[in-house]
């Protein structure tokens, strides 16, 4: 297991700053067990990073007890998020996380982390899945911020898409299950159903 300490060199950030469309309401606010989606990445976040920040409206997380940034591009997703944070960071390493993904453990973020500080890469990600598409759960060198900004500017902001253009560290699905992780740690709620299952998972 990796040893418990806080890594100096990054900032933590959680994305928190989608419309929740397709549930309704914001979900980031949604409470699983004893504490909403967003406190329990703040959580992780915490035990792990120099520094916590959401990124998102601060209107919509008064009281969280961290730095709450707006996108400085709005209307981008979550590379417009990335780039706000990269460009908010006082560290090298900067770990983003989807205040959506309630499954996902320490232990992972942890070894992504180890990971990106061992290596080169701009971008230091997950496997992605079945579709293609990579969590959004990666961490990314200060140094991405101008190929981040390029990217937008060009009128393109495909989260996945970017990264598989980057200089890149993908942890590969066979040494994901080597090291004991899980796909359900990328588990995402979207809609008001998958949240109610999550939910009745959390209390059982």
């Amino acid at each position: 297991m990796s040893e418990r300490r806080r890594f100096r060199e990054v900032s933590g950030f959680v994305l928190a700053g989608g419309a929740s469309r397709r549930m309704g309401f914001d979900k980031a606010h949604l409470p699983l067990g004893s504490e909403r989606m967003v406190d329990r990445q703040i959580r992780l976040l915490r035990a792990m990073c120099r520094s916590v920040a959401i990124l998102g409206p601060p209107d919509r997380f008064v009281g969280t007890g961290v730095q709450v940034y707006e996108d400085e591009i709005p209307g981008q997703g979550p590379l417009g998020g990335i780039r706000t944070g990269l460009h908010r960071a006082c560290t090298e390493f900067s770990l983003f996380l989807a205040c959506d993904m309630p499954l996902i453990e320490e232990r992972f973020l942890r070894y992504l982390c180890e990971q990106a500080l061992g290596s080169r890469a701009l971008v230091t990600l997950p496997p992605p899945w079945a579709s293609g598409r990579y969590p959004i759960c990666a961490v990314l060198r200060r140094g991405a911020l101008a190929r981040v900004s390029s990217y937008l500017e060009a009128g393109q902001n495909q989260v996945g898409r970017f990264f598989s253009r980057c200089p890149r560290r993908a942890i590969s699905r066979a040494e994901f299950a080597r090291a004991g992780f899980s796909s359900r740690f990328f588990c995402n709620l979207n809609t008001l159903e998958e949240y109610e299952r999550m939910r009745q998972q959390w209390v059982q």
